[in-house]
This record gives C-alpha cells, structure tokens and sequence, in this order.
C-alpha cells in the first residue's frame, strides 16, 4: 500500500484495494453518492464513458433517483467544456469522468475540469478514471477528489485495482461487517 502510495504521490492511508478498475469505478461513484447525497443528488458525467462509470451513473438515475447530466464531446472526443461548466449547480455533489478514453485515447483536460468546479462550485466531489493514463502519462491526484486505476494495464494481475480517495472525502462503506480497507470494502 506505501509503494503504491508513494508512486502515485498519495498517503497510504488514501489508498484502497479493490478487485479492478470497474469495481473501483464502482465504488467511487455509489459510496461517494451515498455519502454526500444529503448536500444533493446532481451528478455530472460525460457521454462517452467506460461502461462501468456509465451503467452506474444510469442505476444512480433510474434506481436511486439521482439527477445525471451527461456532457457531450465534439466530433474530434474533445470535451465541451462550456456545457460542464454551464451544468455545475449548487446541488452537484460529483463530476465523473475518464482522463483517457478507452476507444479513441483522446485525453480529457482534467486540471481544466478542477479549475471550473472550483470556480463554480468548490463543494463538488471530482472522480477521474486513469485506468487508461497508468503509465502512460503523468498522475497529478492534487486535481481530484477520486481516482480509479487497474493492475492489469501495467502487466499486473487481472482481477486487482486501486481506488484513491483523498483523505477529505467521504465514502459509505461498500461491505458492512468487515475490517478491511479501513472498513470501508
């Protein structure tokens, strides 16, 4: 856990293992939801998601009654910055979104999309996917709130992953009953 820690510029205590970059995907966005669901229930993603932070802002929407905003990319994947930051209101509790996409590799901006929910409202949880960025381009995490990363996209074992999550934001724990991970998985 220091290892990692200390290769992504991170306390160990910020740093949680989890069965891959779905699950911690998955975790980051519900437990984080759960967690701040009284300031809100706005979350802001983009459209051009991996599955697994798509499906879940979509159960986020239909099952539990979150209100998800789903930014859109121009014809080149870049991001419109403006529909983000024209979305951001005062009941927005999380943006969400990959740093590089899966499909075409664009990379999003991601210290751009920090300075905007900073300037517009800096309450907001940001959660960025650097599944694909791991070792590929440089990890800043003094941008974001939440990262999600996978071992096997650095020749680790399928099957594990990291989430990061800075030591100021809260997280419902995603398996009750157990002592592991600071008793939150």
């Amino acid at each position: 856990r220091e290892r990692i820690a200390n290769a992504l510029g991170a306390k160990s205590n910020e740093i949680y293992f989890t069965a891959g970059g779905s699950e911690s995907d998955n975790w980051a966005l519900k437990a984080t939801a759960e967690a701040y669901q009284n300031k809100g229930k706005h979350i802001i993603t983009t459209a051009v998601e991996h599955s697994s932070v798509y499906q879940s802002c979509l159960q986020l929407r239909d099952v539990f009654g979150y209100d998800v905003d789903f930014i859109s990319v121009n014809d080149k994947g870049e991001l419109n910055l403006a529909e983000l930051e024209n979305k951001i209101r005062e009941d927005t509790i999380l943006v969400t979104m990959m740093y590089v996409n899966n499909e075409v590799g664009m990379v999003f901006p991601i210290r751009e999309v920090y300075q905007i929910i900073q300037k517009k409202n800096p309450k907001v949880k940001l959660h960025v996917d650097m599944v694909q960025a791991l070792g590929k381009l440089p990890i800043d995490l003094s941008y974001v709130d939440l990262a999600s990363f996978s071992a096997q996209k650095i020749y680790g074992l399928k099957g594990s992953g990291v989430l990061y999550k800075k030591s100021s934001t809260s997280m419902v724990p995603l398996i009750k009953g157990g002592q592991q991970e600071q008793q939150l998985r």
